[in-house]
């Protein structure tokens, strides 16, 4: 797979918001011992937990 300049985690980071976004990533992922990939996948998962477990009350 042929990455795209800025592309981590198959998202494409361009804009300062979402540079500012992939540093906190960063900075989670430090914090867990975790590579950036694992912890994107992580608050994906937690997010979509969240929502799941919203629509069903």
């Amino acid at each position: 797979m042929k990455k795209e300049h800025g592309q981590v985690t198959g998202i494409i980071w361009r804009t300062p918001a979402e540079m500012a976004a992939y540093q906190k990533l960063q900075e989670y992922a430090s914090d867990h011992r975790l590579t950036v990939s694992a912890a994107a996948k992580q608050l994906v998962m937690q997010g979509l937990r969240s929502i799941v477990n919203q629509a069903e009350k």
